[in-house]
């Protein structure tokens, strides 16, 4: 039965609500994130791409993570060792194996994300190798990483340190930080150096740049996850001492998700077409502008490029006219701008294709 008067939010001897709040918290910003990301990217080129779907699994790992974590301060997180039952122990040492599997997994998807959105705002081949090399590494370092986590103890209870030949565990989670600092150094380098090489105004590239740039939070919340890591090294209490631990975990991949949403928003793809994405590029892909605009206007007036097909089929095909009217840019567009036109000519197709020819021998009369 539940405490009608639970007390404070945090006390000196339980600091588990502090991190579950905290941990709720973080994932109802991931979850906006995530949407906002997918929204905008959605209404400006109607379609999404690979890295889109690795934020997707990035996000479905945080919330397993967030639930992890939610599930370990309910069995002790934030709370003294001696005050927990075996029970509430041997399932928040569960929930802390599993909230850590979870957390490789979550920043590698969310790394390799990143990298794959950086090899497709680049034509520089050397740039998309250098993507290419860190995802490399990104997926050996992580499938390394997840083994050693999953097999930390001996068999068959490989969750459980206590009464069991474990590695040490403060030193892989400083190594596996030491790298996690480097390889999101990476990202915030990477995007520098292919942004110096965009012809576009200097406040274009500022802006691009700092899209990325905003991944120095997720760099300072791993700094802190590795000083609280090798706090606790030596700890006898390890269910109170690591609460800050757990909680600095669970920002770094909630930040991981978030910043790598950041160049997604509007501003940032209206920089990068203005210097780097050719409008023929877009127009192939049916973009047809940043907006989204061409593709928006061609799928909605449908109707009106049949209409257009129909008319065209009335020019001879051997006319110098016809070829030159193919070679106009947007033909069909320009037709379905005077759409009180297109109605006049479906209302009264004889009459509309009366003009057609009197306007046909026009140009050619001249």
């Amino acid at each position: 039965m539940p405490n009608p008067n639970p007390g404070p939010i945090d006390t000196p001897s339980n600091h588990g609500p502090i991190v579950d709040v905290v941990t709720w918290f973080l994932m109802a910003a991931t979850i906006l994130a995530v949407v906002a990301r997918v929204w905008t990217k959605f209404a400006i080129s109607r379609r999404l791409t690979s890295d889109d779907y690795m934020i997707f699994a990035a996000l479905a790992l945080s919330i397993g993570q967030g639930i992890a974590i939610s599930l370990q301060t309910s069995n002790g997180a934030g709370r003294h060792q001696v005050a927990l039952s075996a029970s509430q122990l041997d399932k928040y040492y569960k929930c802390d194996y599993t909230s850590n599997l979870l957390f490789i997994l979550n920043l590698c998807s969310t790394k390799l994300s990143v990298l794959q959105m950086l090899k497709t705002i680049t034509p520089v081949k050397q740039h998309i190798r250098m993507a290419m090399g860190a995802g490399a590494f990104v997926l050996v370092w992580s499938f390394a990483s997840e083994l050693v986590s999953a097999f930390q103890c001996s068999v068959p209870e490989t969750w459980k340190p206590i009464g069991n030949k474990c590695i040490d565990r403060t030193s892989f989670w400083t190594s596996y930080g030491v790298l996690n600092l480097v390889t999101e150094s990476a990202l915030v380098m990477l995007p520098l150096v292919i942004v110096w090489k965009i012809q576009t105004k200097t406040m274009n590239k500022a802006i691009i740049f700092l899209c990325f740039a905003s991944r120095i939070m997720v760099l300072a919340g791993i700094i802190v996850q590795l000083i609280y890591v090798n706090r606790a090294r030596d700890t006898t209490d390890e269910t109170f001492d690591t609460w800050p631990t757990v909680l600095s975990a669970g920002t770094v991949q909630s930040l991981s998700i978030i910043t790598a949403c950041i160049p997604c928003l509007k501003p940032f793809l209206e920089s990068l077409e203005s210097g780097m994405l050719r409008s023929d590029d877009l127009r192939r892909r049916g973009m047809g502008g940043i907006h989204g605009y061409g593709s928006h206007q061609l799928s909605e007036l449908s109707s009106s490029k049949s209409n257009s097909k129909k008319e065209k089929s009335q020019f001879s095909p051997n006319s110098s006219q016809n070829k030159h009217f193919e070679t106009l840019p947007n033909f069909s567009t320009v037709v379905s701008v005077n759409r009180n036109e297109d109605r006049e000519r479906d209302s009264d197709s004889q009459k509309s294709s009366s003009r057609i020819i009197k306007y046909t021998r026009t140009w050619a009369v001249e």
